[in-house]
């Protein structure tokens, strides 16, 4: 399921395009079969109100799955700014107007431009990079390098706080971008997505034109409420977040 996701645009709207349209195919194959020798007798229907059971069942899952998905949008909001603050406060202190450390801005710059280009531009943020460890190793050994100088002790201890926070922010980066939405909750959005298709059969087997009508309105709102939820089910596929951390590497 996450392959499917992780699908361009282009491809992962014709795979939900796909999908609603096999699960319409499938619901209309059933209202032919269902109608071919005639109308059924009243008897052997459900009451209309029996459509409410699946339809909520479907609406509650597909809930569930938005709810994921904007809470690990918030949580990746929230991680990008606090490693770009973080980013921010090392190149500063760094800086020659400040302790003029010119490995450690070279390091940092490091750091932004591989973050930038390697785990945000190339995966999403699915697993760290060698590069961008190999930066946040040469900050380390910069860090240490100044402590032992004449850098005074409150300053060297908060600039081992701001690297400290700058690895737990790149952590939490990187653990959004391997937590991607439950799967087995799109599996459960793609059978009630079915399910709801074959009741509406059942409770319109009296009318099947109406049922045709019905089938057709409901897909066309499903393929739109899942369209909207896949194009945000990467937090880190807005490029939003990516600019904070390029706009460090620019600086």
């Amino acid at each position: 399921m996450n392959a499917i996701l992780a699908l361009p645009t282009p491809l992962l709207m014709l795979a939900i395009f796909g999908f609603v349209l096999l699960c319409l195919m499938v619901g209309l194959a059933t209202l032919f079969m269902l109608t071919r020798h005639g109308a059924q007798p009243a008897t052997a229907m459900p009451v209309p109100p029996f459509i409410g059971v699946i339809a909520a069942a479907w609406a509650l899952a597909l809930g569930f799955a938005a709810a994921d998905i904007w809470t690990l949008g918030g949580q990746a909001d929230r991680a990008a700014s606090a490693e770009r603050s973080s980013i921010a406060r090392l190149a500063g202190a760094s800086a020659p107007e400040a302790l003029d450390l010119p490995d450690m801005s070279e390091a940092i710059r490091r750091y932004a431009e591989a973050v930038a280009r390697t785990e945000w531009g190339e995966n999403l943020n699915h697993a760290p990079h060698p590069e961008v460890d190999a930066a946040l190793q040469d900050i380390r050994i910069d860090l240490i390098a100044a402590a032992a100088s004449n850098v005074p002790d409150a300053i060297g201890g908060k600039l081992v706080q701001d690297f400290d926070e700058l690895q737990d922010a790149r952590n939490a980066r990187l653990a959004i971008g391997q937590s991607l939405v439950d799967e087995s909750k799109w599996y459960l959005v793609a059978v009630l997505t079915l399910m709801t298709m074959i009741a509406m059969v059942f409770v319109h087997l009296d009318r099947p034109r109406g049922a045709a009508r019905a089938l057709v309105i409901f897909a066309a709102v499903a393929v739109s409420s899942l369209w909207v939820l896949a194009l945000h089910v990467h937090p880190y596929s807005q490029r939003e977040f990516g600019v904070v951390i390029a706009s460090v590497s620019e600086a």
